[in-house]
């Protein structure tokens, strides 16, 4: 997703940064269902996309970063046991630029593939 263009031309904004696919994962995650912080911290230090582990506060920061962003909305749940949870859920501008880090990774798959190609080419 961007808001620097009028969505018929090829976005000119930079790669996202590659270090943690915090992000992308938390779009993939509530993309296959919304859920709540403490499931969806489980979901991501178990993710094979996330090296290590993410700590709560991290994860927690970054869903209300995405939520300021519109990327994602939550509303309290009322369970009858416990105290209320707070359930995230993906939007449409958050499937947007999931589909915009899927683009940009895949990208970056095809930059990665052609330096290992010429890689081999100069080591052989």
């Amino acid at each position: 997703m961007c808001d620097k263009n009028d969505g018929k031309t090829p976005c000119a904004c930079p790669p996202p940064v590659l270090e943690k696919l915090t992000q992308p994962t938390i779009l993939m995650l509530l993309a296959q269902q919304p859920t709540h912080g403490y499931d969806l911290i489980q979901k991501l230090n178990h993710s094979d996309c996330i090296d290590g582990e993410l700590e709560a506060a991290t994860v927690y920061r970054t869903l209300r970063r995405m939520e300021h962003d519109g990327l994602i909305v939550s509303r309290w749940e009322h369970g009858e046991f416990g105290p209320a949870r707070r359930q995230y859920e993906l939007t449409g501008p958050g499937r947007e630029h999931l589909e915009y880090w899927v683009g940009s990774l895949k990208a970056r798959m095809r930059q990665l593939a052609n330096f290992i190609a010429h890689y081999k080419d100069i080591k052989d």
